[in-house]
């Protein structure tokens, strides 16, 4: 309902493929070599302390670093590095905020709207000459506004102003918004972050939701790691720009090597465990 058809990515290939990505910002070097494969229908989190580089690498998948970027980048098989974010964006990748830009003024299902632009493709011209066609086609964008609030649990609030509405409801709009251009991947940067726990549950159930019903790939900075129990399929570790662990939820939340570098008391031993950092796609 919400994912783009993409068979490239249906030969066991993975939809998003990063390789030895680095960001420099001139002499601190924020991201160093990652490497990192997404496939579709699965839950990727990343997770790390502050400061590891988990929100610069969404903003390099989404070409928000311009020429700070360097390595490999490719979206459906196709290189995405140093386009336009815009073009990222029609190609399929969507994006969510720490703090969601929304337009205090208008309606939740305005907000929302603005999400479907890239598929509604008309020019003010149109609205003068294919009226009837441009009428359908926002009936169409309605319908499908209203049912991502729907699926999203924001029906309640439809027609309300956003400005003020409770920050968690902010947060969720945010998301939904993102499923109105029908992405193959959907970056979301600490969508739980100043959540209470019934927020929280419900952008967990969110997730879960999406996994489950859409052929959607996620990619997840989440700092509360009960969430990224219940919805991650792999887990990423960054640390100080770098790749830490790759596995599962248990393998990396519980190894020994990620419990020091998020409490930064790291004694390493030659007996320390420590997970494979190769790209290993989950057996689920």
């Amino acid at each position: 309902m919400f994912a783009h058809v993409d068979d490239s990515s249906m030969d066991g290939s993975p939809l998003l493929a990063i390789r030895d990505l680095d960001v420099r910002f001139g002499g601190l070097r924020a991201l160093s070599e990652i490497s990192v494969d997404i496939y579709r229908s699965e839950v990727v989190a990343l997770v790390g302390p502050n400061g590891a580089g988990k929100t610069t690498l969404l903003n390099a998948i989404s070409g928000l670093l311009g020429d700070s970027v360097s390595g490999e980048v490719t979206l459906s098989g196709k290189s995405v590095l140093h386009s336009h974010p815009a073009a990222i964006a029609a190609a399929g990748v969507a994006r969510s905020f720490q703090n969601p830009p929304l337009i205090e003024s208008e309606t939740v299902l305005q907000n929302i709207l603005l999400g479907a632009h890239l598929w509604l493709r008309y020019r003010m011209v149109d609205q003068i000459v294919r009226r009837r066609a441009v009428a359908a086609r926002e009936r169409e964008a309605t319908q499908l506004a209203i049912t991502v609030l729907e699926f999203a649990g924001l029906a309640r609030v439809i027609d309300r102003p956003v400005a003020g509405l409770p920050y968690g409801s902010r947060k969720i709009i945010d998301i939904a918004r993102t499923l109105m251009s029908s992405p193959k991947l959907l970056l979301l940067d600490e969508p739980t972050s100043g959540l209470d726990v019934h927020e929280r549950e419900l952008v967990q159930n969110l997730l879960m939701e999406l996994r489950k019903s859409t052929e959607l790939a996620i990619l997840v900075v989440e700092h509360h790691m009960d969430i990224v129990r219940a919805t991650a399929d792999r887990v990423i570790g960054l640390e100080a720009g770098a790749v830490l662990a790759v596995g599962t939820a248990v393998e990396v939340l519980d190894s020994e090597a990620f419990r020091s570098s998020v409490v930064g008391t790291r004694h390493e031993t030659p007996s320390e465990p420590f997970i494979d950092t190769t790209i290993v796609r989950s057996a689920g």
